[in-house]
């Protein structure tokens, strides 16, 4: 694999296979994290992704002031929409936390056209930029038609602020429903769990994306740091299968290159064909250098192959669980900051602690 980006096949967003998430696990300061998105993309990561979600717009703020010191030109910028918490009760909830003042809060899937033109609008101030290389619909919203949400998306295309679309979390259903309500203009994305212990996508989303030229993005490609070597957190018997999957097929490849696991882990996620990028979650300059060699890095395909198979039936059904429990976290992490975000991205807060005194009826 060389640092080159990757062009996926819908014809014009190019990505570096390595993609920079901005979710911050570990509560950094600003500086710290400007330092990191400069940092990665002066190693060859020039593609960010982020959303509204993370830290109610603190990441993507972090990311517009680290993007004042980077040609515009040379990064990409991955957002998303279709996530709300102002109070209102459309769409199912994705997860719950308990804010600042003590009250149990929603986060719901809200892909109605007001709300996703809110969300690109405000994702543009807070970034800092003219416009945004793709915006990927975080959710599906089950009660919003899928016409709607991709229209306004359009709208938005047409007038300059949105140069791609791409979706996150949808099945393969509602990938199809999507390209369709697109028309003529492609599909650019999914963004999807997968790993080598996360592998659904393989059954019918990726053989889809394949087909139908759309690329695909893997989140949490390294399992949550599992396949980077942290111990688990469980006494699970699959956490067992996975730790001696590791020791026993992982780390001696990864001990025959001089790398960490973890590159070892990217580097073949991205060798699988159809995917475009796996974004990592490094969240300081030395896990960012325990990843950076899997732009160099080239496995041959016994060692390939080894991992295909070593790690083959190897799943974790409770990683789902642990990703929504991630959420709530990050989500109690940036509460403090909540009333800020929210009056960033046009939310009346005063309005909105009235509604939740009355339960949040209109």
């Amino acid at each position: 694999m060389s640092a080159d980006t990757h062009q996926n096949k819908s014809g014009h967003l190019v990505l570096s296979p390595l993609i920079l998430g901005t979710m911050d696990r570990k509560r950094c300061t600003d500086e710290e994290r400007i330092r990191l998105f400069r940092e990665a993309f002066s190693r060859g990561i020039t593609a960010f992704d982020t959303a509204p979600l993370y830290d109610f717009g603190r990441a993507e703020i972090q990311l517009g002031r680290a993007l004042r010191s980077i040609p515009r030109d040379e990064a990409q910028v991955l957002t998303k929409v279709g996530l709300n918490w102002d109070g209102d009760t459309h769409g199912d909830v994705l997860f719950h936390y308990t804010d600042e003042a003590g009250a149990q809060r929603g986060v719901r899937k809200d892909s109605r056209p007001a709300i996703i033109h809110r969300d690109v609008i405000s994702s543009l101030e807070r970034l800092g930029v003219d416009t945004i290389d793709l915006v990927q619909v975080h959710h599906p919203d089950l009660q919003v038609p899928m016409a709607d949400t991709m229209g306004t998306l359009l709208d938005l295309r047409k007038e300059g602020k949105v140069s791609h679309i791409g979706v996150s979390n949808f099945s393969p259903r509602q990938v199809e429903e999507a390209q369709a309500a697109l028309g003529d203009v492609p599909l650019a994305t999914v963004q999807q769990a997968y790993s080598l212990i996360q592998r659904e996508v393989e059954l019918e989303l990726l053989p889809l994306c394949l087909g139908s030229n759309i690329g695909l993005i893997a989140y949490s490609p390294l399992a949550e740091g599992l396949l980077a070597g942290r111990p688990p957190r469980s006494s699970h018997p699959a956490f067992g299968r996975i730790t001696q999957a590791v020791k026993s097929i992982l780390q001696p490849i990864a001990e025959t290159h001089e790398v960490s696991p973890a590159a070892v882990a990217l580097s073949w996620l991205v060798s699988r064909q159809g995917v475009t990028s796996a974004i990592t979650g490094a969240s300081s300059p030395e896990q960012l250098a325990q990843q950076l060699p899997m732009l160099d890095l080239q496995l041959s395909a016994a060692e390939l192959d080894s991992l295909d198979q070593g790690f083959a039936g190897i799943s974790l059904p409770e990683i789902r669980e642990m990703e929504n429990g991630f959420a709530r976290r990050v989500a109690r992490r940036g509460k403090r900051g909540l009333g800020k975000a929210l009056r960033m991205m046009g939310i009346d807060t005063t309005r909105l602690r009235e509604r939740m005194r009355s339960g949040g009826r209109n």
